[in-house]
């Protein structure tokens, strides 16, 4: 009996022991991943303070006036922020928490809740910023809150909203991973890839990149917020530019210096040394050594150290003979904050088009280290991207004055030969590559990648918001600031006010697309008194924009007034590069009275990489006028619905409108993609968007 009461005291503390362990383990700090420091001890808020002002308005504080401004922020901070249980948490008054240093290439992970209509966000280097909000809460719809967590929400000419929506249910943690290099972010959330290398903008100052450095904030929103589990790994200059040069891998890149010998260069070969692959200008030398290929439009990628004061530059279209900024252009390189270049033009400072173009200072890393620069040129058209951020973006043909008078005429050459201008400083140059433009045509991913329905729909437009797309329109790019599409009355309403499209987050192949739309009363711009126009783009590749800056590479079913289910074989190119992103299709045809393609069962089989096949009944005397309708039309009268279906199986694409066969072609390529629908200056509601299995679409009635 004595055993037992000792074996039963004996379990019994150990089981108080272990809930005890159990209750502490629950308060600390997890380790943090290797290399990573924690940033909150778990404990108080050693390491942060309240916010003052903006990145902006704080350079323009006095030491005296910042110090000051700091001393009140962090009363508030106190006040509002605290830790509970190794969780910070914020009751939703006072303002942002920020970290007491600046980061400038780092790694970021951070677990974060919030409570139902919650909203908050990262910022990054002082800026906004990583979106965080409730998914659910129909209020924040309007601005995109059912795409998820993890957009760039204040971007408007890049990515803005996430890839997927990765958020867990209001109240749980969620786990999010930021990677900043340069004014590139990757982001995952719950180890979802939701922005890859997109580029964050500057809101504080929308003329300039992001900033080089800058605190981490949490942000304030008015809400009660819960943060734990927060680790930054700071990343060197020389892993930042294995990030980079790793982007540009499988590019077409072609070495242009060797890491031996001069081969293939020429010129001041005597004003150069190879040293331990490295291409070192000798101290004291002058001239110019230049490829002995010319190049036309191209993308140049290299690294480069400067020693302090040191001056050097790329040569761009260079004549072969005479000054490279006046035969050519010169493109500066030069440690820019050195007291020596305190008074120059701001059009001599690194990044420079010499003498034209100025470019935005601050970016390179301290004397000594290697930078890595990517120059972009194309037409008259230069892009320089300085350790991630891009400095310069500009079009030479419309410089009109260079510092020193009339632009050169060396300005304007249409290509010439790549190389380095010696100015007597022991600048040194590694992994030297070119890549020409536009280069071979794009290849289409597999379509693997496509999301296919299997046993019932895939709702493209669920009703209720536009989660899973995301816009793209001429001018504003990402942003919609118009409010072009939205949703009301269980529709998407498109004001038609703009050309650009809604498009899904997904590829998609083999399926039966269900669209119902009709058309409203209010037309816009030069297409007033035109016929109501718009259409949905199927098997869109490519970049954004491709397409005349405004849409995607694609195959259209066509929607416009007499011409619903005509089929446009759209081709693009890349807008930056120039690069082909071919499209083709297979049709039988005929032709009618004016030569113009129609689509004939039976016809000749003729294969399109652009271009247009009319639907088989499409008035030949139809007109570019608005209200037009042919006489054998078989879309719904203005006001009333009309049904399109698009069956993709594999290559072959057949066009139903109001249950006709209308159009057909084969051998389509790509035969997968995005979905694209259009906004051309005419109203337009949509009501149904769906996707079924082929075979296995509804065959219900079309009810008005």
């Amino acid at each position: 009996m004595l055993r037992t009461r000792h074996r039963a005291s004996a379990m019994l503390i150990a089981l108080l022991t272990l809930a005890g362990l159990n209750q502490l383990s629950s308060t600390l700090q997890a380790a943090p991943p290797k290399g990573f420091t924690s940033i909150f001890n778990g404990k108080d808020l050693t390491g942060w303070k309240g916010l003052v002002g903006n990145p902006k308005t704080r350079a323009a504080m006095s030491a005296e006036e910042l110090a000051s401004a700091q001393k009140e922020a962090d009363e508030v901070m106190r006040a509002h922020w605290k830790v509970e249980d190794g969780v910070l948490v914020f009751d939703g008054k006072g303002k942002s928490l920020c970290t007491d240093k600046d980061y400038g290439d780092f790694e970021l992970y951070v677990d974060w809740k919030i409570l139902e209509g919650g909203d908050s966000g990262i910022y990054l280097r002082g800026s906004p910023q990583v979106q965080i909000w409730d998914t659910e809460h129909e209020p924040y719809f309007r601005h995109g809150a059912e795409n998820g967590s993890g957009s760039l929400w204040n971007n408007k000419k890049h990515q803005r909203f996430p890839l997927v929506k990765a958020d867990k249910p209001v109240g749980e943690w969620n786990t999010m991973y930021i990677r900043m290099v340069g004014e590139q972010v990757t982001i995952k959330l719950n180890d979802q890839l939701v922005a890859d290398n997109v580029v964050m903008e500057n809101l504080w100052e929308r003329n300039l990149p992001i900033y080089r450095n800058g605190q981490i904030e949490l942000q304030n929103h008015g809400n009660t917020l819960y943060f734990r589990e927060l680790y930054v790994r700071e990343i060197p200059g020389s892993e930042a530019n294995e990030i980079l040069q790793a982007q540009e891998k499988n590019k077409g890149f072609e070495k242009i210096f060797n890491g031996k010998d001069l081969t293939g260069w020429k010129g001041a070969v005597d004003s150069y040394e190879v040293v331990d692959g490295k291409l070192i200008c000798k101290e004291g030398a002058i001239g110019s050594l230049y490829t002995e290929k010319e190049y036309s439009d191209f993308v140049a990628t290299s690294e480069f150290k400067l020693p302090p004061a040191g001056n050097n530059g790329f040569i761009l279209r260079y004549a072969g003979e005479g000054q490279p900024h006046i035969a050519g252009l010169e493109l500066q390189i030069l440690d820019s904050e050195d007291p020596k270049y305190a008074k120059l033009d701001p059009r001599q400072y690194h990044g420079s088009v010499y003498g034209l173009v100025p470019a935005h200072r601050g970016y390179l890393r301290p004397t000594g280290e290697w930078n890595f620069q990517k120059v972009t040129m194309r037409g008259s058209n230069i892009i320089v991207e300085l350790n991630g951020t891009t400095i310069l973006n500009a079009d030479l043909s419309q410089v009109k004055e260079s510092k020193d008078g009339e632009v050169p005429a060396g300005a304007k050459r249409k290509s010439g030969h790549f190389g380095l201008a010696a100015h007597r400083d022991p600048v040194e140059f590694r992994n030297l590559a070119i890549r020409e433009l536009p280069g071979e045509p794009a290849v289409p991913p597999s379509r693997d990648i496509a999301i296919s329905p299997t046993d019932g729909p895939i709702k493209i437009f669920n009703g209720r918001n536009l989660e899973g797309m995301y816009t793209w329109i001429r001018g504003s790019d990402y942003a919609d600031p118009k409010k072009i599409f939205t949703v009301k009355d269980g529709m998407i309403h498109i004001s038609g006010d703009g050309y650009g499209g809604l498009i899904t987050n997904e590829s998609y192949r083999d399926y039966h697309l269900i669209l119902e739309f009709k058309w409203g009363k209010k037309t816009w711009g030069n297409r007033v008194d035109r016929t109501r126009d718009s259409g949905l783009l199927v098997h869109c590749w490519g970049p954004d924009g491709g397409l005349s800056n405004t849409w995607m590479a694609s195959i259209e079913a066509q929607i416009i007034e007499g011409g619903v289910g005509d089929i446009l074989v759209l081709s693009g190119s890349d807008p930056v590069t120039g690069q082909a992103y071919p499209v083709s299709l297979t049709a039988e045809i005929t032709k009618d009275r004016d030569g113009e393609k129609v689509w004939k069962k039976g016809g000749e089989r003729t294969t399109l990489s652009r271009g247009r096949i009319n639907w088989y009944g499409r008035d030949v005397d139809w007109v570019d006028k608005i209200d037009f309708r042919g006489k054998d039309d078989v879309e719904s009268p203005f006001g009333e619905w009309t049904r399109m279906e698009v069956i993709a199986d594999g290559g072959h694409l057949l066009y139903k409108v109001n249950g006709v066969v209308v159009n057909e072609g084969f051998e389509a390529k790509p035969d997968f993609g995005k979905l694209l629908l259009q906004t051309e200056q005419a109203e337009m509601f949509v009501r149904r968007y769906e996707l079924w299995p082929i075979g296995k679409a509804p065959k219900d009635k079309l009810k008005q």
